[in-house]
């Protein structure tokens, strides 16, 4: 009876005559290949030594690659060959025929570290695929698998540099449970982001393809990645079900793939073996403070982890009501476990960005402050809340040494951390340090070269630096990758007005309005464009500040935007009204004092350089 064929792991090989005949070798080679080279073969468990079965899948995978090498190996001489005969014998001892030849003492030697792992490797691989194969079938347990740690071992691993985990599909189809595809996704590039010299799409470039019906190669070659993960979830009453695969992106063939089942309560666990797993496909290697590091997920309550997903997943939405639901799911997963360090952190994220829409900033600011240390103070590896302090530091507090050191220790800590690199850019412009900033943009670009978010830093910079054309073709090509992107437009506003293009300014707000679906957006746009249509860009600029004067009576509107819309018109008494007023309020975007051209009409009035002065900034 043939064997059967599982797409994941190819047809089972049950003895080392179909091993051999599968790779068209004599048995005592690939015997041989399985005890120097790392042949992935498997013993029976309780069948002896010889009692061994494999995975065409695996074979085929192992031997990519090496075709060449093991061929002009074989065309040596028998002494090989010779030595594969040996262990084959001491495997299954005979009487020799003749008394043995003698020795020389100088090849009388023990077995080097490097043979011994040799050995030892495919027996560790074993086990830990055995656990693999088997909790497909049985409730998930979690167990920790050994990990190969000699270096000769990364002969069994061809791994990428670049990595891309697409977003994971979630089979039930409805929007209640697609939190846990997309947080298993999140989680994933956030885990893997710790493995060594592995390069991680980040959520922003990744996350495009959601839904899309795209061929591995053309989204790994636009990502630049040279391995896709992939997967599919299944949330079945109390049942959880994983699907996950690695694909080649250079010949889109599937390299590995895995099923885990378990309960809902066993999620956590669940989701340390799938990256444990994949990790171990991408890194041969890995130490055992690494691999803790990977499969780390920092909490051990399912509902807090159940929770945080949420939070993350209604983050990602960046809308006021979103953030405040994300904040309440955050708190609620610190109450199930308040040592959970990674629910401080999206707490801190949350808070960080609730000015940017519709927030009060006096309020959140300190919020975010105070939920970035707790969450440092629980878990001093974390990078992310030194990037974020390091935000509200510069924008808040208008610490600028301090927050240089929060983003340079993010970074020391996770130096892979695009958006960290991001953050640092934006802040290095606004202080006048425009190369710096060139830099660092230039390496967040690198690292994570689709994100639009990113792309969008790169016209700020060139805007800052007023390389106003530049950042236009930056942001125009933006736009055409990324049409509906809001802050892709929003990008365009600032450069056209500093390059005093003012309809393409009306123009690209009003857009920016329609993506977001802001309300207020939506109607400041439309009197901004009134204004224009009625007295050029004077009459845009008094309704911008009639639109945001108007929203102080029933929420925040920024006292810094107020004061620059009166600047451009070139009444200074209201322009430095409002900043006064900015500077009492700590508006963060006062940071920005020094590049926004339109105070270029106030610059030189000793009233300006005074509040440069009061804030810290250079001019």
């Amino acid at each position: 009876m043939a064997a059967k064929s599982d797409p994941l792991t190819g047809r089972r090989l049950d003895s080392w005559k179909e091993i051999a005949a599968f790779l068209g070798r004599a048995e005592r080679t690939v015997k041989r290949w399985e005890a120097e080279r790392g042949l992935p073969v498997h013993r029976v468990p309780g069948g002896g030594r010889s009692a061994v079965f494999a995975y065409s899948n695996e074979l085929a995978d192992w031997l990519k690659g090496k075709s060449q090498e093991l061929d002009a190996e074989d065309a040596l001489s028998g002494e090989v060959e010779d030595r594969a005969t040996e262990l084959s014998e001491a495997e299954n001892p005979q009487p020799p025929a003749a008394p043995p030849p003698s020795v020389p003492a100088f090849e009388i030697k023990r077995w080097p570290p490097s043979r011994l792992a040799a050995w030892l490797v495919p027996f560790l691989l074993a086990a830990a695929l055995i656990v693999a194969f088997t909790s497909a079938h049985r409730p998930f347990r979690f167990k920790p698998q050994s990990q190969p740690s000699n270096a000769e071992a990364k002969d069994l691993y061809l791994g990428p540099d670049s990595v891309a985990v697409l977003p994971f599909t979630n089979l039930r189809g409805d929007a209640g449970s697609d939190y846990l595809s997309d947080g298993i996704t999140e989680s994933l590039i956030s885990e893997l982001a710790h493995v060594p010299q592995l390069k991680v799409r980040s959520r922003d470039s990744v996350f495009r393809y959601k839904g899309k019906d795209v061929d591995a190669q053309t989204i790994g070659t636009r990502l630049g990645a040279s391995i896709l993960v992939s997967g599919r979830v299944m949330l079945k009453g109390n049942t959880i079900e994983i699907s996950t695969e690695l694909t080649n992106v250079r010949d889109n063939t599937e390299v590995w793939g895995h099923r885990y089942t378990g309960k809902s309560s066993d999620l956590i666990a669940l989701q340390q073996q799938m990256v444990a797993d994949i990790a171990q496909r991408l890194r041969s290697t890995l130490s055992g403070a690494e691999r803790e590091q990977v499969i780390r997920q920092g909490t051990q309550n399912a509902e807090a982890y159940s929770l945080y997903l949420k939070g993350r997943y209604a983050w990602n939405k960046r809308t006021l009501a979103d953030l405040e639901a994300a904040i309440s799911y955050f708190n609620q997963a610190i109450a199930k476990d308040p040592e959970y360090a990674l629910a401080y952190s999206g707490l801190a994220d949350a808070y960080s960005v609730l000015p940017n829409y519709g927030g009060n900033p006096s309020e959140d600011f300190p919020k975010s402050n105070a939920a970035a240390r707790k969450a440092m103070e629980l878990d001093p590896t974390l990078a992310r809340p030194h990037a974020v302090l390091g935000m509200n530091q510069f924008e808040y507090d208008w610490d600028f040494s301090g927050a240089e050191a929060e983003f340079k220790k993010a970074i020391e800590l996770d130096p892979n951390d695009a958006t960290a690199h991001q953050w640092y850019a934006e802040k290095l412009v606004q202080l006048n340090r425009s190369s710096e900033a060139m830099a660092e943009i230039n390496r967040a670009h690198e690292l994570d070269p689709l994100s639009p978010v990113i792309t969008r830093v790169i016209g700020t910079v060139l805007t800052g630096a007023r390389q106003y054309d530049q950042a236009i073709a930056i942001c125009k090509q933006l736009v055409q990758d990324n049409s509906t992107f809001p802050i892709a437009h929003d990008c365009l506003v600032w450069a056209y007005w500093g390059k005093q293009e003012y309809a393409q300014v009306v123009e690209e707000w009003k857009i920016e309005g329609q993506f977001n679906g802001n309300p207020d957006d939506i109607k400041f746009a439309a009197a901004f464009e009134e204004g224009f249509r009625s007295a050029g860009w004077k009459g845009a600029m008094a309704a911008g500040a009639d639109n945001f004067e108007a929203r102080r009576k029933t929420g925040y509107g920024s006292p810094f935007f107020i004061a620059r819309f009166y600047a451009d018109m070139g009444d200074k008494d209201k322009a430095f009204e409002w900043l006064d007023l900015a500077f009492r309020e700590h508006d963060r975007l006062l940071t920005d004092l020094n590049v926004s051209p339109g105070f270029d009409n106030v610059r030189s009035d000793p009233h300006f350089t005074e509040l440069v002065r009061k804030i810290g900034l250079t001019k």
